[in-house]
């Protein structure tokens, strides 16, 4: 161990290694107040340590390490904790102080505190016990509580045995019905111990399980599917009817008119009665025109008829099921016809 004087004089190496590899527990840089302060504690840490007062140390060492972190005030925080039989704590320390990042121009003595400090975290190694508790008699729907030397043992941390100093230690089972457990355990250095904490069955009836969380999407109305669209036979009569008559009027008055003009230009009208009459090369163009006109003709009439069916259809269908996503509609006009629609 080194002496009071060595002690000193580390401290006074510490007032330049606090800036030079010394990193703060908090966010930013240590303020000039936080460095003073953590000067001090180390003093108090290094000469309560240096006196064999290693419980002292690791509280004043502690403080000046939270305050601000660098090789030196680790390395003897590691030393303390492991003076106190603290191996896990000791080993910790050691190892956060590998994890300092190392400055260009850092001091000697941070150099020495890093490497006491490897040597520290290896010794320690195969010498930290283990222990795994295992707890019995629950029951389903009831929440145990584990706690090690008082401190609660998280259900992750309860499958895989637990890093443990050695010596005794005292692990407590408590269920939120009141149920109580508890087991006393001694460790030997590198040991790995497993105990089981077993509680008496519940005095209450069972209780159920407890339901695995559910996340239920409620979707909004105004973004759900609609139904699908069931369209009768007789809509389905009607849209046909209407389109094959809208189809076969519009062409056979397209050629109607076509024939028309020709007739017009080639045949005279004679008679009071206002008729054509056509040579014998032309006779077939009158013949023609005429037909085609009467083909369109009933085939508007059959649109006509076709959209009446429709429109019942659609009539009689609404009252039995509204449906706002499509309408289709048919027109006729003098100028031709269609068939019109909402979608």
């Amino acid at each position: 161990m080194a002496t009071s004087g060595n002690r000193r004089l580390a401290a006074f190496a510490l007032a330049l290694a606090l800036f030079a590899g010394a990193r703060p527990a908090h966010a930013g840089n240590p303020s000039e107040s936080d460095v003073a302060t953590a000067r001090e504690l180390y003093r108090q840490g290094a000469d309560a340590l240096d006196m064999g007062s290693p419980k002292t140390a690791v509280e004043k060492l502690a403080q000046a390490w939270a305050l601000v972190q660098t090789p030196v005030i680790g390395t003897d925080l590691a030393r303390a904790h492991k003076a106190l039989g603290h191996l896990v704590q000791a080993r910790e320390a050691a190892l956060a102080v590998q994890r300092i990042p190392v400055t260009h121009d850092e001091t000697s003595r941070s150099t020495q505190a890093r490497s006491d400090a490897d040597r520290i975290a290896a010794e320690l190694e195969g010498r930290v016990a283990h222990l795994k508790i295992v707890v019995a008699g629950v029951g389903d729907g009831y929440t145990p509580t584990v706690k090690l030397d008082g401190t609660v043992v998280g259900d992750a941390a309860l499958p895989v045995p637990r890093q443990a100093d050695p010596g005794e230690h005292l692990a407590i089972l408590d269920t939120d019905d009141g149920r109580h457990a508890e087991a006393r355990v001694t460790l030997g250095e590198g040991e790995t111990k497993e105990i089981t904490l077993t509680v008496g069955a519940p005095s209450g009836p069972p209780k159920p399980p407890k339901p695995s969380e559910t996340v239920i999407i409620q979707q909004s109305p105004s973004l759900a599917p609609p139904p699908p669209s069931k369209l009768s036979a007789g809509v389905w009569i009607g849209i046909v009817t209407t389109g094959v008559g809208v189809l076969t009027g519009a062409f056979a008055g397209a050629f109607a008119l076509s024939s028309a003009s020709i007739v017009h230009a080639s045949c005279t009208s004679t008679g009071a009665d206002g008729k054509f009459y056509c040579p014998p090369s032309h006779a077939a163009d009158l013949d023609a025109a005429n037909t085609l006109g009467i083909v369109s003709t009933v085939g508007f009439v059959a649109a006509g008829v076709g959209a009446t069916v429709l429109i019942v259809a659609l009539v009689v269908s609404g009252g039995k099921h509204h449906d706002t996503r499509a309408r289709v509609l048919p027109w006729i006009s003098p100028l031709g016809g269609g068939v019109a629609g909402t979608f």
